[in-house]
C-alpha cells in the first residue's frame, strides 16, 4: 500500500518560524527544508514580496488620501468655510495627533516597501536561483558583500561557536547596511552556506565574499579572524581592509587578520 505524501506547504513549522523570526536561519533555508528546490523557493519569495508590496502600496495610498484630507487649513472645511466646531473639545489637538500618527505610519509603510524591493539599507537574502542577478550583475557598479550563513544544525561541521559568530556577523551587516545607503553604497547580502559551498568547506566559516565588476575580489574567512561576537565596528574594519569601505566610513583602526585576494568564484565544488 502506497501512503500518499503530505502536500508541501509554505507555512513553516512552529520551530522553523521561530528560527526565521530570530534570524537564526533564512526563510529560503526553511522552505528548502520543506522540500522546495531553489527555483521554487525563488518563485515563492518573489510572489510573497509582490503580495506584500501590493498590500503596502494599497495601505499607503489609503493613508495618503486620508492624510491629504487633514492638510486643509485649520478651521476650514472642504468648501473653504471656517468650521469652528473643530476647535471645540480639543478638536484641533485631535487632528494634530491623528496627522502625526498617519505621517509616522506612512514612514513605516515606505520602509516596508523598500524592504520588499530589496533596496539598499537591508541585508538581502539571496539563493542560488537569485545569485546571478542579486550578486554578480549587481556588482557591476557597486561592491556586493555576501555573508555565508551557517545555523546551529551545522555546528558539528563548522566548529563550535561558528553559528553564533555567523549570527553576530549578520546583525552587524544589518547595522552597516542601515548606515551605508545611496547609489554607490555597498550591497549587503546573505546566503545559506550550503547553497554556496560544499559541506567539506564549512570549517572555513565564517566567511564574507566581496564582489566587484562581476568577480570575487576579496574574501575574509575563518573563525579566528572575526572573534567570538564580531561587532559592526569590527566587521567594518575587515571590509575597510578589503577596500569595500573607506577607513573613515568604517571608523576602524588596524585590527589585523587575514584578508585574501581571489581572481575567481569560490562557490564551485
Amino acid at each position: 500500500m502506497v501512503i500518499p505524501s503530505a502536500p508541501r506547504t509554505t507555512e513553516l513549522s512552529e520551530t522553523d518560524q521561530w528560527l526565521v523570526d530570530k534570524e537564526v536561519i533564512s526563510r529560503e533555508l526553511a522552505l528548502t527544508r520543506r522540500g522546495f528546490n531553489a527555483d521554487e523557493v525563488a518563485e515563492i519569495l518573489e510572489g510573497e514580496a509582490n503580495a506584500l508590496a501590493a498590500k503596502v502600496n494599497a495601505e499607503a495610498e489609503q493613508l495618503a488620501q486620508q492624510t491629504d484630507g487633514l492638510k486643509l487649513a485649520d478651521g476650514e472645511d472642504g468648501d473653504g468655510e471656517d468650521d469652528d466646531d473643530d476647535f471645540e473639545d480639543g478638536g484641533a489637538d485631535d487632528d494634530a495627533s491623528l496627522r502625526a500618527y498617519r505621517e509616522a505610519r506612512m514612514a513605516e509603510l515606505k520602509a516596508s516597501q523598500a524592504r520588499c524591493a530589496g533596496s539598499a539599507g537591508e541585508l538581502l537574502q539571496v539563493s542560488k536561483a537569485t545569485w546571478e542577478k542579486e550578486v554578480m550583475a549587481a556588482s557591476a557598479d557597486q561592491w556586493v558583500v555576501v555573508h555565508l550563513h551557517a545555523d546551529g544544525a551545522q555546528e558539528s561541521q563548522t566548529g563550535r561557536g561558528v553559528p553564533a559568530q555567523c549570527a553576530a556577523i549578520a546583525a552587524s551587516l544589518r547595522e552597516l547596511a542601515a548606515r551605508h545607503t545611496g547609489g554607490s553604497a555597498p550591497r549587503f547580502c546573505q546566503i545559506p552556506a550550503l547553497e554556496a559551498i560544499p559541506p567539506s568547506q564549512l570549517a572555513r566559516l565564517p566567511a564574507l565574499f566581496c564582489y566587484r565588476d562581476g568577480k570575487l575580489q576579496q574574501s575574509v574567512m575563518g573563525p579566528a579572524v572575526f572573534g567570538a561576537a564580531p561587532s559592526a565596528v569590527e566587521v567594518a574594519a575587515r571590509l575597510a581592509e578589503c577596500g569595500v569601505l573607506s577607513a573613515a566610513a568604517a571608523h576602524a583602526g588596524d585590527r589585523g587578520g587575514a584578508v585574501s585576494d581571489h581572481d575567481s568564484d569560490d562557490l564551485s565544488d
